[in-house]
């Protein structure tokens, strides 16, 4: 199965409606408050326990220029002793670690679960969509400043950005789950099997292991399956939690 792995995560980046929309080229056009494309220009937040000792607020707020634009998105979490935990969107994006850095026009919080395991919770934030899928990044506290999830082994090795949702022909998922004793995040893909018939696709399954906020790869599954199968739903949606977002 290990020959699988190239597909398994990459296929969702190549099929074209998995692809990012790129941000707007500048214009003659006034900057204003809530710019198309994205048209997002409130701040969101969620309730979770980010720091191991009780109930935080994790908010992203839009950063304006003088112009009233919006040029970045701050991301913090506002511990019980009056500190925060801060970064700004494009540098939590950034290339680090011989990872490539990612884009992000926006950022919005769909909410907050323990994705890593019951000691703390991970915040899902999408940062980006295509015209059917939409691109998040699970963001928590690592030391003293925020990290993204990032995966460290494998074929998709540097992914920081997850795919969800998706359309007729394919899908993108993933869940918080447990191997034995351990937790374990599941990546989930299914795509369209030839002849297109919207009835069989290829099932994909990546299982990453913990190791703060590094994610290593464990195994993939690969399956033939129908439209009526029990993972078939699973492979478009984010689920840990309270977090249950379906495609």
């Amino acid at each position: 199965m290990a020959q699988l792995a190239p597909t398994a995560i990459t296929a969702a980046t190549t099929l074209p409606d998995a692809t990012p929309v790129a941000s707007p080229s500048a214009s003659a056009t006034p900057p204003t408050a809530c710019p198309p494309p994205w048209g997002v220009c409130t701040a969101s937040s969620a309730t979770g326990n980010f720091d191991g000792r009780g109930q935080e607020v994790f908010r992203a707020s839009p950063v304006p220029a003088p112009s009233g634009a919006i040029v970045d998105w701050l991301l913090e979490v506002s511990l019980p002793d009056g500190r925060n935990v801060s970064g700004r969107l494009s540098g939590l994006l950034a290339g680090r670690g011989g990872c490539p850095a990612l884009d992000g026009p926006y950022a919005i919080v769909r909410g907050a679960a323990n994705f890593a395991g019951a000691s703390r919770d991970l915040a899902f934030v999408e940062i980006n969509h295509g015209s059917s899928t939409g691109f998040g990044i699970l963001v928590g506290i690592q030391g003293e400043a925020l990290g993204l999830a990032t995966v460290a082994s494998g074929a998709e090795r540097c992914q920081r950005t997850f795919p969800f949702s998706g359309s007729v022909t394919h899908g993108n998922g993933l869940a918080c789950g447990r191997r034995g004793s351990a937790p374990v995040l599941w990546v989930r893909q299914v795509a369209d099997y030839p002849p297109r018939d919207y009835a069989h696709y290829d099932w994909y399954q990546a299982t990453y292991a913990w190791q703060g906020l590094q994610l290593y790869l464990l195994s993939l599954e690969h399956a033939v399956i129908t439209s009526d199968d029990s993972r078939f739903g699973p492979s478009y949606a984010v689920a840990c939690g309270s977090v249950s977002i379906r495609g």
